[in-house]
Order: structure tokens, then sequence, then C-alpha cells
């Protein structure tokens, strides 16, 4: 025997359309209500329970495989108010949407300013005094997540080079030389997908494989996310354990570039040279796992 879940995915999954249109309540024909909406007048059913629109007032209809439902008025119903002034069993209610108009019992005296309450069933009615209202109650903060989760998310550079002091950027490669300091740019992409306060977990860099490799190879962030006018600052400097395929970097470079601009690099060193984007699409590629 099918479940009660697959016997409504199965009920479901037989209806053409479904949509929430605004529409006129224009009375009723017999058990059915009679709506305005797209240019024409339909029989609806009533999902309300006790409440039973105004001629004339906008609701809520429910279009579900060509027939329609009466679910509600357009905007909320307040439950209390205050009487602007009444007569003849008629009142001018002040209340949270604004003024409106309340029949009640013309036996009861009601002066301006008496707190009402109010009930809605074919419009407006005051049902009596109400006392002094109580402390509204405190609205909690938006949920949050229970858990914070783990996450690991790759990086592409969008630009990679070296700098030469009198030749400016000479090539895609990145160098770390006496003469050359390099390294990859990342735009935003760090800063706008880590959250400040996310836990780095771990990082590694993609490293191709080196044309030359020789001395000195300190490697660090710098704070551009693009190639800048001049020379990179290579700064928080330490030497990989790695020199080819992926390698872990300090955990510390990530934790600054989740806040703030910057990229990846090599200061100046030996000779020492990575293929750069153009000859290699994953050079430079940064893998970060996190926890937020």
């Amino acid at each position: 025997m099918a479940s009660e879940d697959q016997v409504i995915l199965d009920l479901l999954a037989d209806k053409a359309e479904g949509r929430v249109i605004a529409a006129t309540f224009r009375g009723l024909d017999g058990l059915r209500a009679l709506v305005d909406f797209d240019g024409g007048r339909v029989p609806a059913h009533m999902m309300t329970g006790a409440y039973l629109p105004e001629v004339n007032e906008p609701v809520w209809v429910f279009v579900l495989d060509r027939v329609a439902y009466v679910t509600g008025p357009t905007r909320p119903r307040p439950g209390n108010g205050t009487i602007i002034s009444a007569s003849g069993g008629s009142a001018l209610v002040e209340t949270a949407i604004g003024k409106i108009t309340a029949t009640y019992d013309g036996a009861v005296t009601l002066p301006a300013g008496t707190a009402v309450k109010l009930m809605w069933n074919d419009g407006a009615h005051v049902i009596g005094r109400r006392g002094a209202a109580p402390p509204p109650p405190v609205i909690p903060p938006p949920p949050v997540s229970a858990q914070p989760t783990q996450r690991t998310v790759t990086f592409q550079p969008v630009e990679s080079g070296s700098y030469q002091p009198g030749y400016g950027w000479r090539t895609d490669d990145v160098w770390s030389s006496s003469n050359n300091s390099g390294g990859w740019f990342y735009r935003d992409q760090i800063r706008d997908t880590i959250p400040d306060e996310a836990r780095i977990d771990g990082a590694e860099i993609y490293l191709p494989g080196p044309d030359r490799l020789t001395g000195a190879r300190p490697f660090g962030r710098h704070d551009y996310g693009s190639k800048p006018g001049g020379a990179l600052t290579i700064r928080d400097e330490s030497t990989l354990s790695g020199t080819d395929g992926w390698c872990g970097i300090p955990q510390g470079l990530i934790e600054h570039l989740k806040s703030n601009p910057g990229g990846l690099g090599f200061a100046n060193g030996g000779w020492n040279v990575w293929p750069g984007r153009q000859r290699n699409g994953q050079s430079g590629a940064l893998r970060v796992t996190f926890t937020a």
C-alpha cells in the first residue's frame, strides 16, 4: 500500500498549474465565493474557516489545476483597536493597519479613546471593551545554523606574473630570483567567499613543475587583487615544504586574505621559475578548507 506522502505526491504530479493571485471578493453563490481576477468573475471554494470576506474586499486566491480557492485577506486583520468616534452602531476605530469602520452594539456607549476588541467575519465588529494590553512579547533573533559546517573551496587565480625593476611585468610565469618577484592574483574571490568569522582548517596551492629550482624561494602574501603598477611586496614570508603539485601553505596567510584584499607569491630569491597561467591552467590554484 502506498504511503500517505506518496499519495499526495502522486496527486500533485497530476496537476497542471498552481499559482496565487490577488482577487476581489464579490459575494457568495450558494456555498461558493465569487471573485474577480484576470478580467473575469469566477466561483471559488472557501478555505478560510470562520472568516468571511466583506464584499469588494481584496483576497488571496489559490488556483490549482484551474480550480480557485479563497485562502484569506491580502492584509492582516487586527484584533485590537481604539475608538475614534462611535454613533448609531457604527464606529471609526484606529488599528495597527490604520483607521477602519466597524459595527458595534448600538445600545453600548463607546467614548473616544476606548480600547476595544475586534472580530472579523463579513466585516469588522467591536465585540467589547478590553483592558490594558499586556507588554508586547519579545521577538527572538533570527535562527542561526545550529552547527557550523566544513567546506573546501578551490580558487582559480585570474592572473599571474613576475615583476623586474626596469622591465616591469615581463612574463606570465612566476619567478623568485635576485631581480624578480612573482605572484598570483585572485581579485575578491577569497574574501567574498570565506566569512570573516570562519576557522581556516587547511590551505594548499598548486605549483606546476618548476622550470628552474635554485636557492631561496620565500613564499608569502601580497596586497593586490590584480597586477599593480609596480613591484610586489611579499609579507609573512616562509619556505614551503613542497615545490611541485599541491603544497601546504601557512593558514595564517588565508586568515588575513579572508578579510583583506591580496594574493600569494614569491619574493626575491635564488633562481626559481614556475609556469604561469598561460602555460598551466592550474598554476596558483588555491584550495582552502574552512568551517563556518
